[in-house]
């Protein structure tokens, strides 16, 4: 295509900041500069947005997106870059403005075989030893506030970086909401909190248009579930038609209303609570909503030296109001994008296949793995051995991780209830039976 046809019918930059603003820029120029200055010909007015902080060219390729050293990076679909071609659809992130490329006419547009960074991460300065740090940082702040537990607060970050969702299942009162509270003013970010209600609508956490009076169009109001950390509190009190509003959130990081899309920041965290022994007027999530936590997780009770520390710390205030952010939100996306590096052999690759397919032939259970949670295992492996500080995964990273990955997804035939007791005893019998020979320490 000419650059006169192409400037004739030009690709777009739709621009999600703030409430509900939304606005669509043409791309008229060979060159475009976005930033926080005045000067640049895309202005946004964002903190976490640099003065100059990318550059949009044209070359024979394509579009090309450039990062002009900002301090907080560039993300395209979610991976840090130091310079890319984009295409139809892309997404990029600066800060926590969200800007997708409208090219409909050239759909092709990719990054040339060999021109891309292996690892744009590590060549920006984020390394494995960095994601150790804000590890370390987060574990620590949580800490001050969610006694006791050590390994609940692992889980919560391996869930975190490994990209996916948390679903908590517990007693009242054990510290579900505390402990997703205490994440989220552990991040510089967003943080939602829904309380489920037999009375909630779809449209109360994804938001509706609304005509505007004085404009005469219709303007998007974003509902809650525009944050990076939504805490779902009792997700099981609303109806499945409210809780099905979540799926596509969960699945897709973006909502649909009236048709048109609008795409979620991130990081972008689900933490749902939901108690399990009290289930009058209570709708039990459906197992498609199941699938979508990656993970899930019990608190249990503290010991009671844990829980003397707590009434301690609770006695004149609660050590919620002590705590401030540790990290950024982009430095979880820069995590993300470094666990997504973890080397995965083809041995352990084999491993987690052949416990989905144990399960999907195993006579006590109503339903096996699907190859989503063969992937959301094999993630969750990979966020466990850059927490630990590896770079690569290990059979026995699969073991630590296989319940708390899929124990949610199971179910067990009623006749078989009595001798097996859980999905757990299932899990752990079945990893048994499948036995590793020469099992490799690394790939």
């Amino acid at each position: 295509m000419s650059n006169t046809a192409r400037y004739q019918n030009p690709p777009t930059l739709t621009i999600q900041e703030g409430y509900g603003v939304v606005r669509e820029i043409a791309i008229r120029k060979p060159e475009l500069v976005i930033g926080r200055d005045s000067d640049c010909d895309i202005v946004i007015n964002d903190r976490n947005v640099s003065r100059h902080h990318l550059r949009i060219t044209e070359d024979s390729g394509g579009l090309v997106v450039t990062d002009l050293g900002s301090a907080n990076g560039t993300f395209v679909n979610s991976s840090p870059i130091t310079s890319k071609h984009i295409k139809h659809m892309d997404l990029i992130q600066i800060g926590s403005v969200m800007i997708v490329l409208n090219d409909p006419d050239n759909p092709g547009l990719v990054q040339e075989p060999g021109s891309e960074e292996k690892n744009p991460a590590e060549s920006s300065g984020y390394t494995f030893d960095f994601l150790r740090q804000v590890v370390k940082h987060l574990e620590q702040n949580i800490a001050r506030v969610f006694k006791g537990k050590p390994e609940v607060i692992r889980d919560v970050i391996v869930c975190l970086f490994a990209d996916g969702h948390l679903l908590i299942e517990d007693v009242p009162g054990v510290g579900k909401s505390i402990l997703a509270q205490a994440l989220a003013k552990s991040l510089q970010a967003q943080y939602r909190r829904i309380q489920f209600t037999p009375d909630m609508l779809p449209s109360d956490i994804t938001g509706m248009n609304v005509y505007d009076e004085k404009n005469q169009t219709f303007k998007f109001m974003p509902g809650p579930i525009f944050g990076n950390i939504i805490l779902a509190d009792e997700i099981n009190r609303t109806t499945p038609r409210t809780q099905s509003s979540l799926l596509e959130c969960m699945s897709e990081s973006m909502v649909t209303i009236d048709g048109k899309g609008h795409v979620l920041p991130k990081p972008f965290f689900v933490i749902a609570t939901q108690n399990s022994q009290d289930y009058h007027r209570t709708y039990p999530l459906p197992e498609p909503q199941l699938d979508r936590f990656m993970m899930q997780i019990r608190i249990g009770y503290p010991k009671p030296e844990d829980e003397l520390e707590i009434l301690n710390s609770q006695m004149t205030s609660h050590p919620l109001s002590a705590i401030s952010y540790v990290i950024k939100g982009t430095d979880v996306v820069h995590c993300q994008a470094l666990v997504r590096t973890v080397r995965v052999s083809t041995q352990v690759k084999n491993y987690i296949i052949d416990i989905s397919n144990a399960t999907r032939r195993h006579p006590a259970l109503t339903n096996g793995c699907s190859p989503r949670a063969s992937l959301a295992l094999m993630h969750c492996c990979q966020s466990l051995a850059a927490y630990e500080g590896r770079d690569f995964v290990t059979p026995k990273d699969v073991r630590d991780i296989l319940c708390t990955v899929l124990s949610h997804r199971l179910t067990l035939k009623l006749r078989h209830q009595a001798e097996w007791k859980s999905v757990d005893n299932v899990l752990r019998s079945i990893v048994e039976s499948i036995k590793l020979e020469n099992e490799e320490v690394a790939p």
